[in-house]
């Protein structure tokens, strides 16, 4: 038995020619001059149905292949062949099958089912998880009964045990899932150790495993309790001492890391963090980042992105808080002219058809209605706090000048329209005309450039805002919603409405690009943008040539992932290489595109909040304006299906962008020596992040209703496919916009239907993938090259020796 199996090979055995083991799941293994032998099989097909010899020294420990006269599948959902490393329940077929339980006729049409590849033949579902590789046949995993939900993450409890069991001061480990004090599911570790304390056993996990996988209660024990067969005894494990042991959640001790905790639980939208949780781990980005540095903000406290990136937990985050240097930004009124940032430029270069109508805009429903008054006096107070949404823009001697409106200029009023009595589909058609006239007569010289509307309907009000892309982009929007929520309350209790204090303005913001725009910091990047300028990008293929786009021929397709594999994508598949969200995304899109083009450079234009720390004391967390920065990119994919070279490849490409791109559209418009323009890629992506928390509160909501076209019909469309991601309602929801006389819909689908095929192998690679590789960008070295990583941990393990 494998459990025994292990022991003896403790021992010197130099008479031995063969071992053969079997019956549960191998952890370690040690050379010796004998075979081992690892053989699997569960009784109901006559004990062995795979097999193969063992070598320790090659690190797998793999079940190996079909013996003769018996087949092996690995199945996913609707009995589906797994590709090569994705996991799958081992179904197992052949002569040496059972005719099913004696007397269990319910059970045995469960587990003896028809085999679907061999008709009039059947199998057996043994309900382990396995996984394929080709160079070591059929991994073994744990049983599917054995996966447990800690905290939302699902995890396979044999992934635990071997990882302990490889630690060479235990001898042996089993995990069982168990209740905490809250009735919440936790782990626990049943550890023999020869010598070691349990913070050191956590401590060594922790260089294999993610956080939520480290067990919080633990227990040691001379040897585990086995049943006849040499298994581990899981019901006869002891409970262990829940009160003794609090590791499951580590609570904020000072008033620092409580503060912390607030906010994050705001921000993340988790109702308990400990001050050992990881940011990214538990869904954060740097949008959120952002939207946590503004919280703290409020409390006269500042956070670099840099420092939470680096430290991403609250315990190691704390003392890298720092109190607000200087005086608070001016809280007056920002009046005079103020400096056209890198992509407000970028819009009036490319001159569009119709340039009044380019807006972004939010519908909230609010089921029990909206008090008029109150949204009307809210939106005013905003316009006179966010400063960009009173910019107008007039044209002089061939230059556009930003200035800012009074308020006394600027009055916000609200159109309340009554829908009461119309039908649904009368309804959205109704709104539907209302928003496209609301979304066109917006008027960027004379203003306004917000304007809302309020629809009345039996099932609650709708609210339309719309505001010219000019002074809002991502993160604005948050911004606005989130004081927008808070002043509405503060306005239907009739008080004064405050909200927190500003930041650095945007007219700040410019004159401290057009300053960074001279120094050496940038100049140091100009040599990067020039070699990306000059990259040769083959176009993508077209169903039809068209001599120009129209945004009035633009159609979309979406697809989106569930919540489960949503989920994954925001938390544990960063884990095993150490990426961000835009990393899987990306080298989604990038297999994608290879596959459809037949090439490995891959063109993209890419969208980034250009809400950098590039300029010290600048604080621009709570400032709403257009602050996106846009620069290409060029994803140079390995030319091979292996998913890790993939992700780590793409992962490298994104990290070598000097900060994140901002620095491309100030060497482009604001450099003395402006950057020549370089090649328009036909393909865009942009990530807008998660927005539920957002818009949904507790008396609004997401509207259903269309918003009318944000950007004229007669407007031109940039791109020929222009990506767009976000996570709504708890899913990730993927669109992609083409224009209808370029491409057939049928050619978009197909390209949507493969990348969210493409993107679900890389969750299922990440979740599934128990070590931690890392990338040169996870070192400070900074000519530090891929191929040479390996050469370095191959050098360390030799040393090691």
């Amino acid at each position: 038995p494998t459990q025994l199996a292990e022991q003896f090979m403790e021992l010197e055995n130099t008479s031995l020619r063969v071992l053969l083991t079997g019956g549960d799941k191998l952890k370690r293994a040690v050379k010796q001059p004998y075979t081992l032998v690892n053989n699997y099989g569960p009784t109901e097909n006559t004990v062995v149905a795979t097999s193969t010899e063992i070598d320790p020294e090659e690190g797998s420990l793999s079940i190996g292949r079909a013996i003769a006269n018996t087949r092996a599948y690995i199945l996913g959902d609707g009995d589906q062949v797994q590709p090569e490393g994705v996991a799958g329940e081992l179904c197992v077929a052949g002569r040496g099958l059972a005719r099913g339980y004696l007397n269990r006729e319910d059970e045995t049409a469960k587990r003896f089912v028809a085999d679907p590849f061999v008709p009039g033949e059947r199998m057996y579902r043994t309900g382990d998880l396995v996984r394929w590789t080709a160079e070591h046949g059929i991994e073994y995993i744990g049983r599917i009964d054995q996966q447990v939900k800690v905290r939302g993450y699902r995890i396979e409890l044999s992934e635990i045990e071997v990882r302990l069991a490889q630690l060479s001061v235990v001898q042996d480990a089993a995990v069982a899932a168990v209740k905490d004090k809250a009735g919440n599911t936790a782990l626990c570790a049943y550890v023999t150790p020869e010598d070691a304390d349990t913070e050191s056993l956590k401590s060594a996990l922790k260089d294999t495993l993610p956080d939520y996988m480290i067990p919080a209660y633990w227990v040691t024990m001379d040897e585990l309790p086995v049943t006849a067969n040499g298994k581990v005894d899981r019901k006869a494990l002891p409970q262990p001492d829940i009160e003794a042991q609090s590791t499951a959640y580590k609570a904020p001790a000072t008033e620092m890391e409580e503060l912390l905790a607030d906010i994050w639980q705001d921000v993340l939208g988790i109702p308990e963090i400990g001050i050992s949780d990881n940011f990214f781990t538990l869904g954060g980005d740097s949008i959120k980042g952002i939207q946590m540095a503004s919280r703290l903000n409020q409390h006269g406290l500042k956070l670099e992105m840099k420092d939470l990136f680096q430290h991403p937990t609250i315990e190691e985050l704390v003392s890298y808080v720092e109190r607000t240097e200087g005086k608070e930004a001016d809280q007056g009124p920002v009046e005079g002219e103020a400096i056209l940032t890198p992509i407000q430029r970028w819009f009036f270069d490319r001159k569009f058809t119709n340039q009044h109508h380019w807006n972004q805009s939010v519908m909230l429903h609010a089921p029990k209605g909206f008090d008029p008054i109150a949204v009307e006096k809210t939106l005013q107070a905003l316009t006179e706090h966010h400063d960009a949404l009173r910019m107008v823009y007039r044209e002089e001697q061939g230059d556009v000048i930003q200035a800012f409106q009074t308020i006394d200029e600027c009055k916000i009023s609200l159109e309340i329209v009554d829908l009461y009595g119309s039908d649904e589909d009368m309804l959205k058609s109704q709104i539907k005309v209302l928003a496209d006239r609301l979304q066109s007569s917006l008027d960027i010289n004379n203003g306004p450039i917000v304007k809302a509307e309020q629809y009345r309907t039996e099932k609650g009000d709708h609210l339309l805002i719309a505001i010219h892309h000019l002074a809002v982009d991502g993160v604005s929007w948050r911004i606005l919603l989130q004081d927008f929520a808070s002043g509405y309350l503060q306005a239907e209790k009739q008080e004064d409405i405050v909200f927190p204090p500003k930041t650095n303005s945007f007219k700040d913001w410019g004159e401290e690009l057009l300053a960074f725009s001279q120094s050496e910091q940038l100049s140091k990047q100009a040599d990067y943008w020039e070699q990306i300028d000059a990259e040769h990008i083959s176009p993508v293929p077209k169903d039809h040539e068209l001599e120009k786009r129209l945004v009035k021929h633009t159609s979309s397709v979406i697809s989106e992932l569930s919540e489960e594999e949503t989920k994954h994508l925001l938390t544990d598949v960063h884990h095993p290489y150490g990426t961000e969200i835009n990393d899987l995304l990306l080298s989604a899109l990038g297999l994608t595109m290879e596959e459809w083009t037949k090439q490995q450079k891959i063109g993209i234009n890419l969208e980034g909040h250009g809400r950098e720390d590039i300029i010290p004391n600048v604080n621009i967390s709570r400032t709403v304006g257009w602050f996106t920065a846009q620069y290409p990119v060029v994803l140079d994919m390995p030319g091979e299906r292996d998913l890790s070279a993939v992700i780590k490849t793409v992962k490298e490409g994104l990290r070598r962008v000097p900060d994140k791109g901002i620095g491309y559209g100030i060497l482009r418009y604001l450099s003395e020596s402006k950057q020549k323009k370089g090649f328009t890629p036909d393909i865009s992506f942009n990530y807008l992040g998660q927005f539920d928390s957002e818009v949904k509160t507790e008396f609004f909501e997401p509207s259903s209703y269309d918003m009318g076209r944000q950007v004229s019909e007669e407007s031109e469309a940039l791109y020929a496919l222009s990506f767009s991601g976000m996570v709504r309602n708890n899913r990730f929801v993927i669109s992609c916009s083409y224009n209808e006389k370029e491409y057939d819909r049928s050619t978009v689908e197909e390209l949507m239907e493969r990348f969210k095929d493409h993107l679900l192998l890389l969750i299922r690679h990440c979740t599934e993938k128990e070590d931690k590789e890392f990338t040169p960008s996870d070192f400070s070295a900074e000519d530090l090259e891929m191929d040479e990583m390996g050469d370095i941990f191959d050098m360390l393990e030799e040393n090691l020796k």
